[in-house]
């Protein structure tokens, strides 16, 4: 039983909200995690410049966030507004 009843997919334009709610929230968690993961160092010359590296074991950590990041996107937005039914939805 969704939280919200009335807003549901049942028309193109509410299935985009709907939808770019759920890929603004796995974006936001992704960047905040790839930023976490990442190793910052600066320049001892003049200008200070930050530097970032990545390595293999940041973006594996990455992805295996994003995806548990969409699940539980997914999973709160069923949750509130009934999203995911596709076909099902009367």
């Amino acid at each position: 039983m969704p939280l919200i009843n009335n807003f549901r997919s049942t028309n193109i334009w509410k299935a985009f909200v709907l939808n770019s709610i759920a890929a603004s929230i796995v974006i936001v968690i992704s960047i905040t995690v790839k930023s976490h993961f990442d190793t910052y160092t600066t320049d001892d010359s003049k200008n200070n410049n930050i530097r970032r590296h990545t390595s293999f074991t940041s973006i594996s950590l990455t992805i295996l966030f994003t995806f548990l990041a969409s699940l539980v996107a997914y999973t709160i937005m069923y949750l509130v507004f009934g999203f995911g039914g596709g076909m099902l939805t009367n």
